[in-house]
C-alpha cells in the first residue's frame, strides 16, 4: 500500500490558533480552506477512478462551488473537516476516506465518546453495551440525542461517511462495530459536548425516560467495557469449515480473503478449498452454506478460486483492470514515481486511460476453469450483511451470478461488480490539517452491468432483532438451516 504526499506548490499564512476556556481552537482562513479543497478536487477529477461512478461532472462540480461558497468565512478546523467527509462520502466508494492529522488529528482522536455501542435496525437505534454510569438497560432505544431524532442522526452521520454504492445498509451495520462506530462519530458529526440530554425508551418497562449522560474518554470507555463485559477472543480466523453429517449439510465460514497477508503463498486458499470440497465430496453432502458476513475483504483472486468449484466452463472474473493516470503524471506533479508501470504492466488505451497487462499481479484477470474433481451441485446458500466489504462484495456478486446461490442476510457494503481496493495514495492538504485517501486502479468485474454498481442484495433480507443481538442468537442462520433447508433434504 503506497502513501505518498503532494509538494506545496502555493503559500498561504498557516492557521492559527484561539485560546477559550475550555480548549484550544484551531480556526482556518477560507484561503487555507479553498486551497486544500481545489488540491482535494484536482486529485478527485485526475486520479480517483471511481469519482464520477455516482454523480456526473456537472453534479460533482456543482458541489465543489457549495463548498467553496460554505467556506467563504473563517472556520473552525472541525467544522472544515466535516466538509471534506462529505466530499469523500458523496463520491460512495468504501476505499475512498477523508481524515486528520497533526494537531487537528489529536482533536479529533481525543474526543470524548458517547458511552454505548450500538445496534442500528430499520433506522432505530439500540443499546447494546451500556457504559455509561447510570442503570440503563441493555436493548433500551435512542430515540433522541439534544432533540435529534435516532433517524435523523443516522441520515446525518451517512452524509459524511458512506460504503460502496448508494445502499445505506452497509454503513448502518459499521456503526455498530469497531471501525467507524457511532460512540464517536456522534461527537464528530454533531459536536463534542460533556453533557448530552437522552431520550430513550426502556427495553424491560417500555417507558420513555428522559435523562443526561456523561460523554467519556476512550480510556474510561475501555476499562469499563473491560470489567463489564467478557474480553474479545482475539482476531477471527481466516476461514473455517464444518460438516453436520446428520443434517446432511456443510458450513464454511470465510472471515476474509488474506490469511495472513497480501504477500502468503498464492496456494493459501485453494488448498484449503480443496480440503473442504474432497470432504463435501466423500461425505456426499448436498448442502453447503457459505458465510460471508462480516468479511473485510482481501484478494479477489481467492474469491475466484473459490467459485472454480461451482462452474461448469472457464470464467474471467475481472473484465479489465484501469487506472487514469501512469508513473509519468506522478512524475511530472510529484517528483516521484508511484511504481504502478513496472507493477501492472500498463499500457495506455485510446481513451487516455492506462490498462493492466500483468495478470501475475492482479490475477482476478486470469482465467479460472471449473475444478470437475470435487465440483458441489447441491444446493448453496450464502449468508451476507453490511460487513460483507470489498472482495467480499464481488465474491457474494459472482456466487450470484455463476451459481443457483440463495443469498440471505442483508445488503452488502461491497460493490456486486466494481471495485477500487486496489493501491491507494494519501493526499495531505497543505494549509490544513486534513487529507484524503483514494484507490487508483478500478476494477469492472463479469457481473450484469445493471447490478454492478450496486452492492449486493440478498434474495431473503434477514437480520437479527435486538432480542437476538441479547440473546446470542443467529437468525440468520438459523432461517438457512431451518426455512432453506427442509426435512426433505436431509438424511435421517
Amino acid at each position: 500500500m503506497d502513501r505518498m504526499y503532494w509538494l506545496v506548490l502555493i503559500s498561504f499564512s498557516s492557521m492559527y490558533m484561539v485560546t477559550g476556556r475550555a480548549q484550544e481552537s484551531i480556526v482556518y482562513q477560507p484561503e487555507q480552506m479553498q486551497a486544500d479543497l481545489e488540491k482535494f478536487k484536482t486529485a478527485l477529477i485526475k486520479v480517483h477512478p471511481g469519482t464520477y461512478t455516482h454523480q456526473n461532472r456537472e453534479e460533482f462540480n456543482q458541489m465543489m462551488n457549495d463548498l467553496m461558497l460554505r467556506t467563504s468565512k473563517p472556520m473552525e478546523a472541525k467544522i472544515f473537516y466535516r466538509i471534506v467527509l462529505q466530499l469523500i462520502a458523496n463520491i460512495h466508494d468504501g476505499h475512498t476516506q477523508a481524515y486528520t492529522f497533526g494537531k487537528l488529528g489529536s482533536v479529533i482522536n481525543s474526543q470524548k465518546r458517547l458511552p454505548f455501542q450500538v445496534y442500528i435496525k430499520d433506522e432505530r437505534i439500540f443499546i447494546v453495551k451500556n457504559l455509561s454510569a447510570l442503570e440503563i438497560a441493555e436493548g433500551s432505544e435512542i430515540l433522541s440525542i439534544d432533540s435529534n431524532l435516532s433517524n435523523e442522526i443516522i441520515f446525518d452521520i451517512l452524509a459524511h461517511y458512506s460504503s460502496d454504492g448508494e445502499s445505506q445498509s452497509g454503513m448502518q451495520h459499521w456503526l455498530g462495530g469497531p471501525y467507524k462506530p457511532f460512540y464517536r462519530l456522534y461527537p464528530e458529526i454533531f459536536g463534542e459536548q460533556p453533557t448530552y440530554n437522552l431520550v430513550y425508551r426502556d427495553y424491560k418497562t417500555k417507558k420513555i425516560i428522559k435523562t443526561k449522560i456523561e460523554a467519556v474518554s476512550k480510556e474510561v470507555y475501555e476499562t469499563r467495557e473491560s470489567k463489564k463485559y467478557l474480553p474479545e477472543t482475539g482476531p477471527e480466523k481466516a476461514f473455517n469449515f464444518e460438516i453436520n453429517k446428520e443434517e446432511n449439510y456443510a458450513y464454511l465460514k470465510i472471515s476474509r480473503f488474506i490469511k495472513d497477508g497480501f504477500d502468503e503463498p498464492e496456494n493459501t486458499y485453494p488448498d484449503f478449498y480443496k480440503q473442504c470440497f474432497k470432504k463435501i465430496s466423500d461425505k456426499n453432502i448436498k448442502n453447503l452454506i457459505i458465510d460471508l458476513r462480516n468479511n473485510g475483504g482481501g484478494k479477489g483472486s481467492n474469491a475466484a478460486y473459490l467459485l472454480q468449484y461451482f462452474i461448469n466452463q472457464p470464467i474471467t472474473p475481472a473484465k479489465e483492470i484501469v487506472t487514469l493516470v501512469d508513473d509519468k503524471y506522478f512524475l511530472e506533479i510529484t517528483g516521484n514515481s508511484s511504481n504502478l508501470d513496472e507493477s501492472f504492466g500498463l499500457k495506455r488505451k485510446k481513451d487516455g486511460t492506462f490498462k493492466v497487462t500483468k495478470y501475475e499481479s492482479l490475477r482476478d484477470l486470469m482465467n479460472y476453469d471449473p475444478i470437475e474433481e470435487y465440483r458441489y451441485k447441491g444446493r448453496l446458500i450464502v449468508l451476507i450483511n453490511g460487513g460483507t466489504t470489498s472482495a467480499a462484495g464481488i465474491a457474494a456478486g459472482l456466487l450470484k451470478e455463476y451459481t443457483n446461490a440463495d443469498l440471505v442476510g442483508t445488503e452488502t457494503y461491497g460493490y456486486a461488480g466494481i471495485s477500487n481496493g486496489v493501491r491507494q495514495i494519501s493526499i495531505k492538504g497543505d494549509h490544513t490539517e486534513t487529507a484524503i485517501y483514494l484507490p487508483l486502479l478500478h476494477a469492472e468485474y463479469t457481473i450484469d452491468e445493471h447490478i454492478q454498481k450496486r452492492s449486493v442484495v440478498p434474495d431473503y433480507n434477514v437480520s437479527n432483532s435486538i432480542q437476538d443481538i441479547l440473546e446470542g442468537n443467529d437468525a440468520v442462520l438459523e432461517f438457512a438451516l431451518k426455512k432453506l433447508l427442509p426435512p426433505m433434504y436431509k438424511n435421517y
